[in-house]
C-alpha cells in the first residue's frame, strides 16, 4: 500500500507540477549535476514572511544564466523550485560559486513548512557553515516524489554575482577533488616562482629579484582570497576581511611594478619617472585609506582607478623602452598588461556594465599565471644579460692585464740586462756597496718596524696583522689549539665625526685602542687597527668562551669610559664579532676574519653595543 501511494505521488509530481511551476528544477535517481539553474529573483524590499509566502512579491525570471546584478547594495531574494521525481529521498548539494559573498540566508521549504535554514558567508565564522569548506555549500535532502522550494537571501557589499549549481554529493566530491588538484598545482607553481625569486635574491643580492618575489607572493595570496582559501585558513573564527584584503593586495602589487620597472628598464631619474614614483607612493597611501572606507567604495576605487594607473605605467614603460634589454622589457610589459587585464576582468565581474554573464574566475587565474611567468622571465633574463656583460668586462680586463704583464716582463728583462752591465762596471767598488747595503738593511729594519705600527693608536697595523694571522693559523693547526679573533667597531663613529669633528674622532679611536690594549695580558695576544674605526684582536690558544668573555670586558669598559675633549664629555660604545676554531686550512687564513666580520655585521644590525659570535644565533 505504501508503494502504491508513493507511485501516486510520483505521478502527481510528474504530470501536474509542471503546470503549476514552469521554472521548476527536476532531479531524479540518475541526477549528477546541473550548472544552469532556472531561478526567480527580486530586489524589492520585502520581509522574510513575504518572500516565503510569495505575498505581494514580484518575481523576475533568470533562465539558466549566471545572475549578476552588478554593484547593488540591496538584499537579493532568489527562489529555486526543485522537484524530486525519484522514489527515494535524494541528498543534494547546492553550491553558491562565489566565496566572497558577505551573507547568504538559505530556507528550504517543504509545502508551507521550513524544513531547514542556515546562514553562511565570509562575514560569518566558518563554524556557522553546515559544510566546513571554502566554498558556500548547502546540503539539501529532498523527500521522495516531492516538490520543494529553496529561498536564498543574499547580501553583499562587493557586487551581487550569484552563480549557482546543484550537485549529487559524490559527483561534487569528484569535481572538487579535480578542482583542488588543478588549483593546487597552478597556485603552487606561482608560489614556487615567488620563492625561487626570493632565493635568487639571497644568492645574487639583486633587488629586482626581491621585488618580483614579493609581488608574486601577493598574487598568490590574492588568488587564495579570491577562491575563499584565505578566509578558511587565515580567518576562520571571525568575520573575514577579504572584501578589503583583495583590493589592498591589488594596490600593493600595482605599486611594486614601479621599482621593478626602474630596474628592468634602467631608466634614469626624469620628470616622467618622478611622476610615476609619486603615483606609486600615492597607491601605497591609498591602501591604508581603503580600510577606513565602506567596502563598496573601496572596491569601486580599486577597480576603477587601477586600470588607469596601469595603462599609464604601460605608456611610461613603452616610452622608456631600453633596446639593450629588449627581451626583459617586452616580458615586463606583457606581465603588466596581464595584471591590468585581470583587474579589468574583475571590474566587469563586479559592476557588470554590459549585462555579461561572467561566472568563472579562471581568467583571473590565467592572467596572474601569465603575469608571474612574464615577470620571472624578465628578471632572470635581465640577470643573465648583466652577468654576461660583467663576464665580458672581466675578460677585457684580463686581456689588458695579460698585455701589461708582457710589457712588464720585457721591462724586467731590460732591467736585468742593465743590472748585469752595472755589476760588471762596479766590481771594484764592491766593498763600499756592501757597507752601504748593510746601512740600508738597518734602515729598512727600522722602517719596517715603523711600518708595522699605526701612527695614531700606537697599535699594530693591518700589514703586521696579516703576517701575524698567518703565523698563528699555522701554529693553531700544528699544535691543534684554538685560535680566537675578535673584531671591534666603534658604534655611530660617523655621527661623532660629523658632530664633534675629526680631531675628536681621532681621540675616540685612540681611547678605544687604549681600552683594548689594557685588557690583553698575555705576550702573544695582539691588537691591530684593521682600518678606520675597526680593530682586530688575535688570541692564540683561546676557546670561544674565553674570547667572548674578553670581548664583553672590553665592551663594558668602552661603555663606561668617558672622553673629555675641550671640556666636553663624550661616550661611545663598541660592537664585537667573535670567532674561535682550530685551523684546518692554512691557505685561507682570511676565513677567521670573514667569520668574525659576519658576526660583527650581525651585532651592528641587531642593535650595536653587543658581542656576537659565529656561528650566528638563529
Amino acid at each position: 500500500m505504501k508503494r502504491l501511494w508513493s507511485l501516486c505521488g510520483l505521478l502527481f509530481v510528474v504530470f501536474f507540477t509542471p503546470y503549476l511551476l514552469a521554472n521548476s528544477i527536476t532531479v531524479g535517481p540518475h541526477f549528477k549535476s546541473l550548472h544552469s539553474l532556472n531561478v526567480e529573483y527580486t530586489l524589492d524590499p520585502i520581509t522574510k514572511q513575504q518572500a516565503l509566502t510569495n505575498h505581494n512579491v514580484s518575481w523576475q525570471t533568470n533562465h539558466g544564466k549566471t545572475l549578476n546584478l552588478g554593484m547593488n547594495l540591496s538584499p537579493l531574494w532568489l527562489k529555486l523550485p526543485i522537484e524530486n521525481t525519484s522514489l527515494h529521498d535524494l541528498p543534494l548539494i547546492l553550491s553558491i560559486d562565489n566565496p566572497l559573498l558577505d551573507e547568504v540566508s538559505v530556507f528550504h521549504l517543504q509545502g508551507d513548512h521550513v524544513k531547514f535554514s542556515t546562514r553562511i558567508g565570509d562575514a560569518l565564522p566558518l563554524e556557522n557553515r553546515q559544510i566546513k569548506n571554502e566554498s558556500l555549500l548547502v546540503s539539501l535532502t529532498l523527500p521522495k516524489a516531492s516538490h520543494s522550494v529553496v529561498y536564498l537571501r543574499v547580501k553583499n557589499n562587493g557586487g551581487l554575482r550569484v552563480p549557482l549549481s546543484l550537485w549529487e554529493p559524490s559527483e561534487y566530491l569528484k569535481h572538487k577533488s579535480k578542482f583542488n588538484l588543478l588549483y593546487g598545482l597552478l597556485v603552487g607553481f606561482i608560489l614556487s616562482l615567488a620563492i625561487t625569486n626570493l632565493v635568487l635574491y639571497g644568492f645574487s643580492r639583486r633587488s629586482y629579484f626581491a621585488y618580483t618575489g614579493f609581488l608574486l607572493m601577493l598574487l598568490w595570496l590574492s588568488l587564495a582570497y579570491l577562491y575563499g582559501f584565505g578566509y578558511r585558513y587565515l580567518q576562520p573564527s571571525g568575520a573575514s576581511f577579504q572584501q578589503l584584503t583583495i583590493p589592498s593586495l591589488f594596490f600593493i602589487c600595482c605599486a611594486l611594478f614601479v621599482p621593478l620597472q626602474r630596474y628592468i628598464f634602467g631608466a634614469e631619474k626624469t620628470r616622467l619617472s618622478r611622476v610615476q614614483n609619486w603615483f606609486a607612493w600615492s597607491v601605497v597611501a591609498t591602501t591604508f585609506v581603503l580600510w577606513l572606507l565602506p567596502v563598496y567604495v573601496a572596491i569601486s576605487l580599486c577597480l576603477l582607478s587601477l586600470p588607469i594607473l596601469l595603462f599609464a605605467f604601460t605608456a611610461i614603460a613603452i616610452k622608456q623602452f631600453n633596446r639593450d634589454y629588449k627581451q626583459p622589457c617586452i616580458a615586463f610589459i606583457i606581465g603588466l598588461l596581464a595584471f591590468c587585464s585581470a583587474i579589468i576582468y574583475s571590474a566587469f565581474a563586479v559592476f557588470n556594465p554590459f549585462n555579461l554573464y561572467i561566472n568563472e574566475q579562471s581568467l583571473i587565474f590565467i592572467f596572474f599565471l601569465i603575469c608571474s611567468l612574464s615577470l620571472s622571465y624578465a628578471v632572470i633574463k635581465l640577470f643573465i644579460m648583466q652577468r654576461d656583460a660583467e663576464v665580458a668586462a672581466q675578460q677585457t680586463a684580463l686581456a689588458q692585464s695579460k698585455a701589461q704583464d708582457i710589457l712588464m716582463q720585457e721591462r724586467l728583462e731590460l732591467q736585468e740586462q742593465a743590472r748585469q752591465n752595472l755589476e760588471a762596471n762596479i766590481e771594484e767598488r764592491t766593498f763600499e756597496l756592501q757597507v752601504i747595503l748593510r746601512e740600508l738593511e738597518e734602515k729598512n729594519r727600522e722602517l719596517e718596524q715603523l711600518n708595522m705600527e699605526d701612527a695614531l693608536t700606537k697599535t699594530k697595523n693591518r700589514r703586521y696583522f696579516d703576517k701575524k694571522l698567518l703565523m698563528d693559523v699555522r701554529r693553531s693547526r700544528r699544535e691543534q689549539t684554538p685560535l680566537a679573533i675578535i673584531m671591534f667597531d666603534i658604534d655611530h663613529f660617523k655621527a661623532i665625526n660629523d658632530t664633534y669633528g675629526h680631531l675628536t674622532g681621532d681621540q675616540t679611536i685612540q681611547a678605544a685602542a687604549n681600552i683594548i690594549k689594557a685588557h690583553l695580558k698575555r705576550p702573544l695576544d695582539e691588537v691591530a687597527r684593521y682600518g678606520g674605526e675597526e680593530f682586530v684582536v688575535l688570541l692564540p690558544n683561546t676557546p670561544l668562551d674565553g674570547a667572548i668573555e674578553i670581548a664583553e670586558q672590553i665592551r663594558n669598559s668602552a661603555e663606561n669610559a668617558d672622553i673629555i675633549v675641550a671640556g666636553t664629555t663624550l661616550k661611545f660604545t663598541l660592537s664585537a664579532g667573535v670567532y674561535s676554531a682550530i685551523a684546518d686550512d692554512i691557505n685561507h687564513p682570511s676565513l677567521f676574519t670573514d667569520y668574525a666580520d659576519k658576526a660583527l655585521y650581525h651585532a651592528k644590525q641587531t642593535g650595536r653595543n653587543r658581542v656576537v659570535s659565529y656561528p650566528l644565533p638563529d
